[in-house]
């Protein structure tokens, strides 16, 4: 008999199931296409990074590649980043500089080996400076050849966001659009099993019996991310083991994510959700807010949220065209759930976890109040953390027989 620790999130091993595989032949085949973009697209947890990470190992050492993250990263953090993973640790003063550098060495690759890949992950969520110097780099071309390959990844189909005119560049290179799948109950069973075993488990049904399995595979809807995220709740609960279904409760209590957020629509299309975990969120149309609208009608800075208590607070900033909700014109007003305001051409839903009571609030002294304290905090840089949700545990003794 011996202990190991089972951490399911910390396992560095991939672990092959049909979709990801597709999605792995979907991005080698942009080596060779000659249009040379790709998008990838799954929802979160849905092992979109293994599938990255994957690629990166398959193809690294026969041709330069850079993955950066670009979610809320503006135009010079994001051109620096990409220097960066190219190899380039250098100190430049502006745009134009980075670009140039950036253009010389994705010609002279292309030229000299190979067109170097690009990996841009949360394509969604960038701002759309940063989109504009995107589509400088996709518009680089050598001998009538593209210069630069790209690998788009995001949440959630972004074709409404390919396809409008500013984005023409990358529009007309797009080579194919894949939509990561989740697995099959036999590809999850073999998922677990593989994880715990590469954990230390030698007996993983000593663990989760098929039955449990195939419960575990219903409430995660065969994405990898939630399944490990379910299993390790479990796993961690447990006093005794094989774990029986009656010990499977509702996943909802572990994983349940109670933090408001806001469905951003246009058109009818969702854009993108945006959890509200900071205290105060600028909204407008600068890439210093908090939440960028990229609308002719939206003030640069437009609107203000601020969290209070269970509540959000929504005061708008006396912008032009005014912030209304639920088509009513507002100065100031608490959220409730479901509550949609507008903003231009762009529509926000507020999601609570739970229904909140109607109040409002007209004082126009708290308006100025929180704005004189809020603006200054509201526009600066913020990184989102993102919580563990799967920690190490040394609950699990495999048994031999």
């Amino acid at each position: 008999m011996r202990a190991d620790s089972v951490g399911l999130r910390e396992q560095r091993i991939f672990i092959r199931y049909e979709s990801q595989q597709q999605a792995l032949k979907f991005l080698r085949a942009i080596l060779s296409d000659q249009r040379g973009i790709a998008l990838l697209h799954g929802p979160r947890l849905s092992g979109k990074s293994v599938v990255i990470n994957q690629f990166v190992r398959d193809v690294q050492g026969d041709v330069a590649i850079a993955v950066v993250d670009g979610a809320r990263m503006k135009t010079p953090e994001l051109l620096s980043r990409i220097l960066e993973q190219f190899g380039y640790n250098v100190s430049l003063n502006s745009i134009d500089e980075m670009l140039s550098m950036l253009t010389v060495f994705v010609v002279q690759q292309t030229r000299t080996y190979q067109a170097p890949v690009l990996v841009l992950e949360n394509i969604n969520e960038m701002f759309p400076s940063a989109l504009g110097a995107l589509c400088k780099l996709a518009s680089l071309t050598t001998n009538n050849k593209n210069a630069l390959r790209l690998v788009l990844v995001s949440d959630r189909d972004i074709s409404h966001i390919i396809e409008s005119p500013s984005m023409n560049a990358i529009t007309e290179r797009v080579a194919g659009n894949f939509e990561l799948g989740p697995m099959t109950s036999k590809e999850a069973l073999l998922y677990l099993y593989a994880k715990l075993r590469s954990g230390g488990v030698d007996w993983p049904d000593d663990v989760f019996s098929v039955d449990v399995c195939e419960k575990l595979y219903s409430l995660s809807g065969g994405w990898p991310g939630e399944l490990d995220a379910i299993a390790v709740s479990i796993i961690e609960q447990a006093d005794e083991y094989p774990i029986r279904l009656d010990d499977i409760v509702d996943p909802d209590s572990p994983l349940v994510d109670d933090t408001p957020k806001l469905i951003l629509t246009q058109a009818g299309e969702t854009v993108r959700e945006i959890r509200l975990v900071e205290e105060r969120a600028l909204i407008g149309r600068s890439d210093l807010s908090d939440i960028v609208i990229d609308d002719q009608f939206v003030s640069q800075q437009h609107a203000l949220l601020i969290r209070n208590q269970d509540s959000i607070v929504l005061i708008d900033l006396k912008s032009k065209n005014g912030t209304f909700v639920n088509s009513r014109r507002v100065q100031s007003k608490v959220l409730l759930n479901n509550d949609i305001i507008s903003l231009g051409d762009h529509r926000m839903k507020m999601v609570y976890a739970t229904d909140h009571v109607s109040v409002e609030i007209d004082d126009p002294d708290l308006a100025d109040t929180a704005k004189m304290k809020s603006i200054a905090d509201a526009c600066r840089d913020k990184e989102q953390k993102i919580p563990t949700l799967y920690p190490v545990t040394n609950k699990i003794k495999s048994q031999s027989p």
